[in-house]
C-alpha cells in the first residue's frame, strides 16, 4: 500500500480525542513561567514553542566544521611541501563557512509562539524560518499528525503540524504545533478554545477557574462549541452540580 503524503491525509477532528495528562502536557502549563513571553490565564495563553538562541544542531554542525578544518590543516602542515593552494580554501574553508552561517542563522530566526485566544476564537502559529506567523480562526486551521522518520527510515514518533489552508504550495505554510503526542497537545488546545467548557487542565488556570465559572454561569453554562469525547466535569461536585441545573450538562 502507497502512503499518502501528509498534507493529503485528513486533518485531525475538532474533538477531545484523549484527555491531556501531566507527563505529556500539561507539565508545560506551570503556576509561574520564567519566560515572559509565555502567558497564560482564561482569555488567552501564549506557548513559546522555538526561541533563538544556542542550537544544539547547528552548535555540533558548527563544531564539525572547526574539526575538518583543524584536520585539513594538519594534513597539509605533515606534507613536505606545504600546498595551501585553491583546493584546500575550497575543502575545509567552504565547509566552516557553511557551518559558521548555519550556526549565527539559528540566532536570528524569529521565536516561534502559539497564541490561542479563548474568547475570540483566533489562533495564531508560527511558520518555519522567516515566514511570517499566520493568523486564523481556529476552526479553520488544519491540523494533522505527522509520521517522523529518522535517518535510517525507521519511525521516530509523530508531532502536532499545521498548514496554511490558503497556501497549498509544498514546503511552504508548514508550522508545528508540538514535536510529540499529537493527539494529546490536539485535545489540549481543542479544550481551550471550547469557552463554553471549564479550563483544561493544568496548574497555570487554577487562579483563573472560579473567575471563568462565573462568566459561563452569568451566561446560562450554553453547552460546548466543540464536540468531545471525554467529560470536561467542573473543578468541584457543586459547581459542576450547578452547570447540571442551569445549562443541563
Amino acid at each position: 500500500m502507497t502512503k499518502k503524503s501528509w498534507w493529503s491525509e485528513a486533518p485531525l477532528p475538532f474533538k477531545i480525542l484523549i484527555y491531556p495528562t501531566e507527563d505529556k502536557v500539561t507539565k508545560w502549563f506551570e503556576q509561574e513561567s520564567d519566560n515572559k513571553k509565555e502567558t497564560f490565564n482564561q482569555e488567552q495563553f501564549k506557548l513559546l514553542l522555538a526561541s533563538k538562541g544556542v542550537s544544539i544542531g547547528a552548535l555540533c554542525f558548527f563544531v564539525l566544521g572547526v574539526f575538518v578544518t583543524i584536520i585539513f590543516t594538519l594534513l597539509e602542515l605533515t606534507n613536505e611541501v606545504l600546498n595551501f593552494d585553491e583546493s584546500y580554501f575550497l575543502s575545509c574553508g567552504t565547509f566552516f563557512i557553511f557551518s559558521a552561517l548555519f550556526w549565527l542563522y539559528s540566532f536570528a530566526i524569529p521565536n516561534k509562539i502559539l497564541t490561542l485566544n479563548r474568547f475570540t476564537g483566533i489562533m495564531t502559529y508560527p511558520s518555519y524560518g522567516f515566514y511570517p506567523h499566520f493568523t486564523t480562526t481556529f476552526t479553520r486551521a488544519t491540523v494533522y499528525r505527522v509520521i517522523m522518520s529518522g535517518a535510517d527510515a525507521t519511525l521516530a514518533g509523530a508531532k502536532l503540524s499545521a498548514r496554511n489552508p490558503y497556501d497549498l504550495g509544498v514546503g511552504r505554510g508548514n508550522y508545528d504545533l508540538a514535536d510529540s503526542d499529537p493527539e494529546e497537545w490536539w485535545s489540549f488546545y481543542v479544550w481551550y478554545m471550547d469557552k463554553n467548557r471549564p479550563l483544561p487542565p493544568g496548574t497555570a488556570f487554577d487562579e483563573y477557574r472560579l473567575q471563568d465559572f462565573e462568566r459561563r454561569k452569568a451566561e446560562g453554562f450554553p453547552k460546548p462549541l466543540i464536540p468531545g469525547t471525554y467529560h470536561t466535569p467542573e473543578r468541584t461536585p457543586s459547581q459542576h452540580r450547578q452547570r447540571k441545573e442551569i445549562g443541563g450538562w
